[in-house]
C-alpha cells in the first residue's frame, strides 16, 4: 500500500508532503489547480519516462519519493532479491530525481537503480489507469494472469507452467544432446580424417631434412659432376698437380748430398703425392654416387611438398606434427559418449509432452468457462456505471504454431465496444481514459480480493457520468477499497462524498509564483469542497458552528450526500485535521 508521498519542485509544485492510508482516497480541486501531478509523479516512480520540463520553473532539480508498507507480492520480492535488495520491515522506499540539464536518477532502498529496475520492483504494487498513463490492461501478456485471476484458476495456471518446465526443460536437454552429438560426429569424422591423412604421409623423425638435402643434391647433379670432373683433372689429369709434382722427390732426393737441408722436403711432396692419389680416389668414388635422375628428384620434391604441407597444417615444425598425430590417435581411441542419456530424455519426451497437452486442454476449458462469467461480470459492472450499451469480451486465440506455450496453448486479449453499432477493439486502442478505467473497476469487481495490485489510482473515472450514476459508482469505489487502496482523481461530488480520505488540490500566488497546494481535509472541510462541487457557496454566518447549522441548501446537500454515498458499505475513517502541504 502506497504510505507516502513527498513531492520537491515538480511542476508547480513546490513542496508536497502526503501520508495516505487504506480504502478510498479521492482527490478534487479546480480545474488546472495541479490534480493529475500526483499521478504524473507515481507513473515517474514507476518508471516512467522523465523529462526535463517537469522541473519547476527556477529550480534545478526535481524530486520525488514513495514509501510502501506491507510488502509482500511474491513479484515484487523477487525483482528486489535479483537486485540484492529487502524490504525494511515490509517497506519498499523510491526516490527519483530529474535534472533541468537532463540528467535522471532513480534509487530503490537507497541504492541506485534503473527505470527498468522501477518498473519491476514498484509497478506491480500500483494499477495507474489514466488516459495518458499505460497499465497492465494495456499489456496483452497480462489479460490470461487477469483471467486467471478472475476465475481462481491461479492454482491450475502455475500447476500447467510447472508441467510445461519439465517438458521444456526435457526438450531442450534432448536438443542440446543431439546437438552435441552432431558435433561430436562431426569432430570425429575430422579427427579421422586427420589421422588417416598423417598415417599415409607415416613421415619419420628427420625425414624432411634428408629430403631436402637430397633435392638440392639432385637438383645440382649437373653443376656438382662439372665440378669433381674438373678437381680431378686438376690433380691427376695431364699436366695436373701429380704430373707437375711427380718427379721432384727423386730431384730433392739427389739434392740432399749437396745440402742435407733438402731432405725434408723429398719426404714432404712424397706426402704430398699420396694426398692427391687419395683425393683424386675420393672424387671418383664420389662421382660414381652423383646421378641425373629426373624421375627420382620428382619423387623427391613432391615427397617433400607434401610433408611441408602437412607440417603447415598440423603444426609448423616435424615435432609439432608428431605430436598433434599422437594426440588425434589418443582422441580417437576414447570413442564417443555413452547414448544411455539421450536414450533416457527420448524415453522421457513423449509422456512429458501428454501430461502438458492433458494439463493444457483442460485449462483451455476452465478458461473458456471463466471468460464467459469474466464477460458477464464487467459488462454489469459496466452498466451500472453508465455503459449500459458497451460489450466487453474476452478473446482466446490459439497459440500461432498450435503448439503450448509456457501460459497454456492460447492467448488472452480484451476487446471493448462502447457503443453499439461500432466494432470491438482491443483495449489497447481504446482511446477514452474513463472506459479504459471502468473496465479495469469491472475487472476489480470479478476478481474481487485476490485481484490487481494494492493500490489502484484512476483518473477519468467518472467522466461522463452524474447523478444516481456518480452515487453507483461513488458506492462501487467504497466497495472495491475495502479490498485495495484506491486514489482517485474525481470531479463529481457523488465519489467524492464516498470516500475515506479527501484531498484538495488548489492554487494559489506566493511571493509571485504558482503554487500547487495540496490538502488532507477533516469533516468541515470535506462538506466545504462538496458544496463547492455542487455548484453552492459558502454558508455566510462565520460563528463556530455555522457551517453545521447553516441553512444553505448546497450544504444541506453535501452533508446528505456523505450520508447517502455510503449506504450499506462500512462508513468513512474519521477524518483528520487539515494539514497543509
Amino acid at each position: 500500500m502506497l504510505t507516502a508521498l513527498r513531492l520537491r519542485d515538480f511542476a508547480i509544485a513546490a513542496s508536497v508532503d502526503l501520508e495516505l492510508g487504506p480504502g478510498l482516497t479521492v482527490i478534487t480541486g479546480e480545474t488546472g489547480a495541479g490534480k493529475s501531478l500526483l499521478i504524473d509523479a507515481l507513473g515517474l516512480l514507476l518508471g516512467g519516462r522523465g523529462h526535463e520540463r517537469v522541473v519547476r520553473a527556477g529550480a534545478e532539480l526535481a524530486e520525488l519519493e514513495a514509501r510502501f508498507d506491507g510488502v509482500d507480492d511474491p513479484l515484487v520480492l523477487a525483482a528486489l532479491r535479483e537486485r540484492g535488495l529487502e524490504p525494511e520491515d515490509g517497506a519498499v522506499l523510491v526516490r527519483r530525481t530529474i535534472g533541468r540539464n537532463g540528467t535522471r536518477k532513480a534509487w530503490i532502498q537507497g541504492r541506485m537503480a534503473s527505470s527498468a529496475d522501477l518498473r519491476a520492483v514498484v509497478g506491480p504494487l500500483v494499477d495507474l489507469a489514466t488516459q495518458h498513463q499505460q497499465n497492465r490492461l494495456l499489456d496483452r501478456r497480462a489479460h490470461l494472469q487477469i483471467l486467471d485471476r478472475a476465475g481462481g484458476l491461479q492454482a491450475d495456471a502455475a500447476a500447467y507452467q510447472r508441467r510445461y518446465t519439465d517438458y521444456a526443460a526435457c526438450r531442450a536437454s534432448l536438443s542440446a544432446l543431439i546437438e552435441q552429438q552432431r558435433a561430436a560426429e562431426e569432430r570425429r569424422d575430422y579427427l579421422q580424417f586427420c589421422a588417416d591423412e598423417l598415417a599415409q604421409a607415416a613421415m619419420n623423425p628427420g625425414e624432411l631434412a634428408a629430403l631436402e638435402a637430397e633435392v638440392r643434391r639432385l637438383r645440382a647433379a649437373e653443376s656438382l659432376l662439372r665440378v669433381g670432373a674438373q678437381a680431378e683433372a686438376a690433380l691427376t689429369g695431364d699436366g695436373g698437380a701429380r704430373d707437375t709434382l711427380a718427379g721432384l722427390p727423386r730431384e730433392l732426393e739427389r739434392a740432399r748430398r749437396d745440402d742435407p737441408a733438402l731432405a725434408d722436403f723429398s719426404g714432404r711432396f712424397r706426402d704430398i703425392l699420396a694426398l692427391i692419389d687419395d683425393a683424386a680416389s675420393d672424387l671418383g668414388r664420389w662421382a660414381d654416387s652423383v646421378r641425373r635422375d629426373p624421375e627420382r628428384l620428382s619423387k623427391a620434391e613432391a615427397r617433400m611438398d607434401r610433408l611441408i604441407g602437412l607440417l603447415r597444417k598440423y603444426g609448423g615444425s616435424e615435432a609439432a606434427l608428431l605430436q598433434r598425430q599422437a594426440a588425434i590417435e589418443a582422441e580417437l581411441e576414447q570413442g564417443s559418449a555413452s547414448a544411455s542419456q539421450l536414450q533416457t530424455l527420448q524415453a522421457q519426451l513423449p509422456g512429458l509432452k501428454a501430461e502438458v497437452m492433458a494439463a493444457a486442454q483442460a485449462l483451455s476449458a476452465a478458461r473458456a468457462t471463466a471468460a464467459s462469467a469474466l464477460q458477464r461480470d464487467v459488462e454489469a459492472v459496466l452498466a451500472e456505471l453508465g455503459m449500459s450499451k458497451a460489450r466487453f469480451t474476452v478473446e482466446l486465440r490459439p497459440e500461432d504454431d498450435g503448439e503450448p506455450g509456457p501460459d497454456g496453448q492460447e492467448r488472452a486479449r480484451f476487446l471493448l465496444q462502447s457503443n453499439p453499432g461500432e466494432p470491438a477493439q482491443g483495449l489497447v486502442e481504446v482511446a477514452s481514459g474513463g472506459e479504459l478505467s471502468r473496465v479495469l473497476l469491472g475487472l476489480e469487481r470479478a476478481a474481487s480480493r485476490s485481484a490487481g495490485a494494492p493500490t489502484a489510482v484512476y483518473d477519468e473515472v467518472d467522466a461522463g457520468l452524474s447523478g444516481s450514476t456518480g452515487v453507483a459508482l461513488g458506492r462501487f469505489l467504497a466497495e472495491v477499497s475495502l479490498h485495495q487502496q484506491l486514489l482517485v482523481i474525481s470531479h463529481l461530488p457523488q465519489v467524492a462524498a464516498a470516500a475515506d480520505h479527501h484531498l484538495h488540490v488548489s492554487k494559489l500566488e506566493r511571493e509571485g509564483r504558482t503554487e500547487s497546494r495540496v490538502q488532507m481535509l477533516d469533516r468541515e472541510g470535506r462538506l466545504r469542497e462538496l458544496a463547492r462541487m455542487l455548484g453552492a457557496g459558502e454558508p455566510e454566518a462565520s460563528a463556530p458552528g455555522a457551517a453545521a447549522s447553516a441553512e444553505d441548501t448546497g450544504w444541506q446537500h453535501a452533508e446528505a450526500l456523505v450520508r447517502k454515498a455510503r449506504l450499506g458499505v462500512p462508513g468513512p475513517a474519521v477524518a483528520t485535521a487539515a494539514t497543509p502541504s
